[in-house]
């Protein structure tokens, strides 16, 4: 594949004063032919009408397309929105320009949580460039995300969730300890399915389903907004396992009560027996159920999964906010089946 300077240097450099605003829609319908492509670079360089910014963009999106347009249509708009804004190519954009889009971006009642989606964009863009030689000096090397009113670190939520050697250890111990069989498989949904806390308890037998040939949970979310829930090997497993020594009754909740399993349990037991055992086993009082859910999308971002696959997993209304668990999410469908024996994932049982 040719180097961004290489597939550059087919158009001249625009002229500061005289700048050609660059359309959004023309670069991704460009795009869309471009991935039919065995050879992107050759196609691109072969298109003489465009602009040599559109030919910038288009070989960094095929670089970061994973067959996620969602992604691509991200990183289009802000890297767009930025030069438009800054009325320069990527070559003469600084510091100062990005910082000053960023400032419009907050005045414009922007979240931090998108403002800083924004930041991880644009930091992906000129690194590469950087990285390719295209440009001598990465104008973003030096802005940093910022926090929110709780100055908790949004990208990810990594520091609300735990890691996956982290998960390995609490479920041995949980082994180990001899904790009943409800709470480890409870623990285990929670991190293997990323569903809240209150969607796990209010879950039932009848809430279980198969559709073209695998089992899912019926799952009625925030606002009211059904979706379905893959349910991942071990947790299949595991549900076969329990149903047999609680029934499963249809309208019979599936983690109820220890002595009278008919009975639903609520958040509030639930938080207080993650309490209970993170704190017995972990030494970490902090972790709450909520903890489980950030991990789960944490740990399939890093395992290469599917972006829009997150977002369906998770009931996120909006794609900004899945992006928080990885910048460049690579992308898999569906979602759950990172946790099969067939992927690289070990499966959450005592480390030999």
């Amino acid at each position: 594949m040719a180097t961004l300077p290489e597939v550059i240097s087919n158009g001249e450099l625009p002229v500061l004063d005289d700048w050609e605003p660059l359309s959004r829609k023309r670069i991704l319908r460009y795009f869309d032919r471009s991935i039919e492509y065995a050879d992107v670079s050759a196609y691109v360089s072969a298109q003489g009408e465009l602009l040599p910014d559109e030919r910038i963009i288009l070989v960094f999106l095929n670089a970061v397309y994973t067959q996620s347009l969602a992604t691509v249509e991200l990183y289009c708009r802000y890297v767009v929105e930025l030069l438009n804004y800054a009325r320069k190519p990527s070559f003469s954009v600084t510091a100062r320009d990005v910082e000053s889009y960023i400032r419009q971006c907050r005045m414009k009642g922007l979240k931090p949580r998108s403002v800083n989606t924004i930041i991880g964009a644009l930091k992906s863009y000129f690194k590469r460039l950087a990285d390719t030689g295209a440009i001598a000096l990465n104008p973003t090397a030096f802005i940093k995300k910022r926090k929110d009113g709780a100055g908790i670190s949004l990208p990810g939520n990594l520091t609300h969730s735990l890691s996956e050697s982290e998960m390995l250890l609490l479920f041995d111990r949980l082994a180990e300890h001899g904790a009943p069989q409800r709470d480890i498989l409870l623990l285990k949904t929670l991190f293997m399915t990323g569903l809240r806390g209150e969607e796990a308890v209010s879950l039932c037998w009848k809430d279980v389903t198969v559709w073209q040939g695998q089992r899912y949970f019926n799952v009625l979310g925030k606002g009211s907004k059904e979706r379905r829930i893959y349910l991942p090997d071990e947790i299949d497993e595991g549900l076969n396992e329990y149903g047999k020594l609680t029934g499963t009754s249809p309208n019979q909740p599936i983690f109820g009560n220890l002595r009278k399993p008919s009975r639903r349990i609520g958040r509030h037991a639930l938080y207080h027996m993650v309490k209970k055992w993170l704190t017995t086993l972990m030494n970490r009082p902090d972790v709450s159920p909520h903890w489980f859910r950030h991990s789960c999308f944490t740990y399939l971002a890093s395992k290469g999964v599917r972006l829009e696959s997150i977002q369906a997993l998770a009931g996120h209304a909006s794609i900004d906010t899945t992006m928080l668990y990885n910048e460049a999410a690579q992308l898999m469908v569906p979602a759950g089946t990172a946790f099969n024996k067939s992927h690289s994932y070990e499966p959450i049982k005592r480390i030999e």
